[in-house]
């Protein structure tokens, strides 16, 4: 089965449609959609503003950690460092800044940082899903080459060259949409809501560290591991000790 890249989905006129782009919007779209929905339930005052404190720091780490990441090409090329549209971010990179955004915002606004953690819980799962999704049509996180198999497919690097490789994008896709269900339990469990920040976090992170084993395209390597390898397990390590916590914390209560 061959697998054809559409970094463009259409025409408007003088403007190109990105699938890339499109596909994130939709993807922002629907996150603040979920989040709207359950704010309803857990009553977090001014969650509209700590979303978007979380949302642009995030944007704002993606694309300066892509920026520095490929330096030396956007060194001969400046004026591409605001060309948003044709993609060029980096999950750890967002993931890094929505945090710091949100822990800002949080300690700015004397708010508890893990209640609004929790409540965009469902839209970080849902922006890593469609960051994947993303992905499949614009070419980027391509799988490494392999043989034929049930996970495998001829697909196209970033630079349109075809080989039998793992279908990475595909499984992120999958794999991430099948927490949803987990999740939607923890929403009605009122005892287990608390845990749905530390558990996504080390689910999605888990599964990204099994795809970068997967990956062919270009990575910093650490010690023979790609860098957002080590992040992945980095950040899977940090959900377990704040999942301990919680634990902890409801004992002493």
């Amino acid at each position: 089965m061959m697998v054809h890249m559409y970094p463009i989905l259409t025409r408007l006129g003088p403007f190109f449609v990105y699938s890339y782009t499109a596909v994130f919007a939709i993807g922002l779209l629907l996150s603040w959609g979920i989040t709207h929905r359950q704010s309803n339930q857990q009553m977090l005052p001014r969650w509209q503003d700590a979303a978007l404190s979380t949302l642009t720091a995030g944007w704002l780490g993606a694309r300066l950690s892509f920026v520095l990441l490929h330096w030396n090409y956007f060194a001969k090329r400046p004026s591409e460092l605001m060309q948003l549209w044709q993609g060029g971010l980096t999950a750890y990179g967002g993931l890094v800044g929505g945090l710091l955004g949100l822990g800002v915002w949080c300690w700015w606004r004397k708010r508890p940082f893990l209640p609004y953690a929790t409540l965009f819980s469902p839209a970080l799962l849902l922006l890593i899903t469609t960051g994947w999704a993303a992905c499949w049509f614009e070419g980027c996180a391509y799988g490494a080459t392999t043989t034929l198999g049930p996970f495998a497919a001829n697909l196209p690097d970033t630079f349109g060259v075809f080989a039998v490789r793992y279908q990475t994008q595909l499984l992120g896709i999958g794999l991430n949409l099948l927490l949803f269900l987990p999740l939607a339990y923890l929403h009605t469990c009122k005892l287990a809501t608390s845990y749905r920040f530390p558990l996504t976090l080390i689910a999605t992170s888990l599964i990204h560290f099994g795809l970068t084993f997967l990956r062919g395209d270009v990575a910093p390597l650490l010690f023979s591991w790609r860098l957002d390898s080590w992040l992945a397990l980095l950040f899977a390590i940090g959900g377990g000790m704040l999942l301990q916590y919680k634990k902890r914390d409801q004992v002493l209560k």
